[in-house]
């Protein structure tokens, strides 16, 4: 009752397509580091993708780790600094330097820590020592400078950031400090070319303009000195805007993370009224707008923000699964590429196009995607879903269990568990399937599809009657869907109740008219019930619309036969030989029916039956019985297939397929649901081969069964 693996495959793999930028993941690195300990190397991988707080927390547990190293003291002080925490970077680095003197790296980052919280004169000495030991280094002069600068020491200031604006006359920091040096030492004429430079290198800076107005006032320069502080007046009104709008911007983030997206866009659009060029409001704009939902608003903004900001990754990807959802393979290809060329190892971008090569049936192509995308991000489980069902798509299940199992170990969501338990029903473990999808259950009662899939992985495991209580949940919950019906048919046949198994099955017909397997368990139902001429009619749709469903050709020949239309069931049965060349009883049927009208043909089928027979070592009838039973069984037939084995045995007494007769009918009989008489034939089949795995493993299902008290009681 395996599901079709491929349409199945692609029914995730578009529901792939829909996902949205995902948050920062929660912390946790690549296996191998957070199995070895390597506190500070996950700090690292944590520091290089940019998720500062977790590189914090690892760096934090380095320290407390090995509190006599002088890496790990290191790092925190970079990574502090990187936030802005300032004063607990400079305890870090004065560490770090009390561990490593010679760590000039180190030395310099005090510096420039200190400077920041505007302790000048705790950082003079740090940087005095450093600049005598380097007098030609550029970062040695411009500190010092800046140190003497900001302690009020313009004269020493002097000659250290000459010494650095000749070692690199493009950095805005020294000219800026030179200018404001000089001109507090009275030399407006010497300032006024460092200003300037300053000014062209950051137009944007208030500070340096209002410096350069200052003196060009002294050198009576006033037109244009009113010139540069209008400047500074228009510049502090955009500043005043922007801040207004990131006000604005900030209280819709607030709104959109307490749900209320309906707020969050007008707040939005109220900042961007103010700040009409801010390509990342566009984007949570888009965002706050595809939870309304409006899509046509969200591809807007995010076509605004990738206009205004090409290299807005987190847009590009955004309006690429925008054009995913909308069929529009080529534009999400370009926008997600555009996403890549900007940021290499997005994880939500490398999936993404996954997603497009996977739907286009480019497995090898997709499976690297989501390989990179997984080492980009290691928590990113979606990405470990897309890459199990990929190679699922190629027939590497245990592989694909894997990626699966990664998964759901990151992120026990649906679509996890549900990849895992398809693949582990692939696998044929069973058991471990109806774990899983009990979860999916558990986590949306309501999903159709997540009793379907339950009520399948029950019946692989011989749970008949909870299978059907989950297929009839299924058709509760989804009344149109042909699925529902279909399964729930197919498991009331099983149980051997044809007259209900045929109301469903007709439900899924008239769903479905052109369900070719529905159409041949309705025809089998029908047989089952003794109504051969109804069980052929439809066994003729079925076979209309599925010519090679070599079971239906076989079961509309035996009906045909039946009704004494013995011409049109040997054409069949012929169809049935043609697409299964070892099909036995067909062959068998058709040598015994052309024996009176075409005694050669008659012969021709006997010799390749005959000569099954010898290939499959079938010495005597018992074992051809047996081939029968297993036919009718693999048609679904249960009552005939159980008829043939009890024939069988009768027939073998002690042969050597005793073992094989009573295995293959124990197992006939848990399909069923007979799991008392199932386990006795099983019993006794392991009494017979006692190293027979299928035997052991029917039995160790039938004992978990007996310990949930289902009835499969131990003998």
């Amino acid at each position: 009752m395996a599901m079709q693996w491929g349409k199945w495959m692609a029914a995730v793999l578009a529901a792939g397509a829909g996902l949205v930028a995902s948050p920062s993941p929660p912390c946790g690195g690549p296996p191998d580091l957070e199995r070895g300990g390597a506190y500070d190397a996950l700090g690292v991988w944590f520091a290089e993708r940019q998720q500062l707080a977790c590189a914090v927390s690892a760096f934090e547990s380095a320290v407390r780790a090995q509190p006599s190293q002088a890496l790990p003291h290191f790092h925190l002080a970079t990574v502090y600094a990187r936030q802005q925490r300032y004063r607990e970077s400079a305890t870090q680095y004065r560490e770090t330097l009390r561990l490593d003197p010679g760590n000039d790296e180190a030395r310099t980052a005090l510096v420039k820590a200190l400077l920041y919280l505007r302790e000048y004169g705790e950082a003079l000495p740090w940087i005095e020592e450093y600049a005598r030991r380097k007098p030609d280094d550029f970062e040695a002069n411009a500190l010092l400078g800046a140190v003497y600068r900001g302690s009020g020491r313009y004269a020493e200031a002097e000659p250290a950031l000459e010494r650095a604006a000749r070692l690199k006359p493009a950095d805005f920091n020294v000219q800026y400090h030179l200018g404001f040096v000089l001109a507090r030492t009275g030399k407006p004429e010497l300032a006024l070319p460092h200003l300037e430079k300053a000014l062209e290198l950051d137009p944007g800076s208030a500070e340096a303009r209002f410096q350069l107005a200052s003196v060009l006032r002294a050198l009576g320069q006033k037109e244009r000195a009113q010139q540069e502080l209008a400047a500074i007046g228009r510049q502090k009104q955009e500043s005043v805007r922007q801040d207004v709008a990131g006000t604005k911007a900030a209280r819709a983030s607030q709104y959109l993370e307490a749900g209320d997206a309906r707020k969050a866009a007008a707040a939005y659009e109220e900042a961007l009224r103010e700040d009409p060029s801010n390509a990342r409001t566009w984007y949570d704009l888009a965002l706050a707008r595809a939870r309304l939902p409006d899509q046509a608003g969200e591809r807007q903004a995010l076509e605004r923000a990738v206009a205004l900001d090409p290299k807005l990754a987190l847009a590009q990807n955004q309006l690429g699964l925008l054009d995913l959802e909308d069929g529009r393979a080529a534009q999400a290809e370009k926008h997600l590429r555009a996403a890549l060329e900007v940021d290499p190892h997005f994880a939500e971008a490398l999936s993404n196009l996954g997603v497009l090569y996977g739907q286009q049936g480019r497995n090898e192509e997709a499976e690297k995607l989501f390989r990179q995308a997984v080492e980009s991000n290691p928590r990113y489980a979606q990405a470990f879903v897309n890459l199990a069902l990929v190679l699922g798509a190629q027939g590497r299940f245990a592989e694909a269990e894997a990626a699966a199992q990664n998964a759901a170990r990151l992120d026990p969501n649906a679509a996890a568990l549900t990849a895992l338990g398809m693949l582990q029903t692939r696998l044929g473990k069973s058991g471990a399937a109806i774990r899983n999808f009990r979860q999916v259950v558990a986590l949306n009662a309501s999903s159709a599809e997540a009793h379907l899939n339950l009520g399948i992985a029950l019946a692989d495991h011989f749970e008949l009657e909870a299978a059907l209580a989950e297929f009839s949940e299924t058709a509760r919950l989804a009344p149109g869907a042909a699925a529902a019906h279909y399964n729930r048919g197919r498991a009331l046949l099983d149980l051997r109740r044809p007259e209900e198994a045929r109301t469903e099955l007709e439900t899924a017909v008239n769903l479905a008219p052109r369900n070719a397997a529905a159409l041949y368990l309705l025809g089998l139902a029908e047989k089952q019930m003794d109504h051969p001429e109804r069980s052929a009619e439809l066994l003729q749709q079925a076979v209309a619309i599925d010519p090679n469903h070599s079971d239906a050709q076989y079961l509309l020949g035996q009906d045909l036969a039946r009704l004494g239309r013995t011409a049109e069931a040997v054409a069949h049965w012929k169809k049935a030989v043609e697409l299964r060349p070892d099909h036995a009883e067909a062959l068998y049927n058709l040598a015994r029916a052309l024996r009176q009208t075409d005694a050669g043909a008659a012969r021709q089928y006997q010799e390749r039956f005959t000569a099954l027979q010898q290939q499959r070592r079938i010495a005597d009838r018992a074992e051809t019985l047996g081939n029968f039973a297993l036919a009718s069984a693999a048609a679904r037939d249960i009552p005939q297939a159980v008829a043939q084995f009890r024939e069988a045995l009768a027939v073998c007494g002690e042969c050597r397929s005793r073992g094989d007769l009573h295995k293959n009918l124990g197992l006939v009989y848990c399909r069923s649901g007979d799991l008392k008489n199932g386990r006795a034939e099983l019993v006794e089949a392991r009494r017979l081969k006692p190293h027979d795995a299928d035997v052991g493993r029917a039995l160790e299902i039938l004992d978990s069964l007996a310990a949930q008290g289902t009835g499969a009681g131990k003998q």
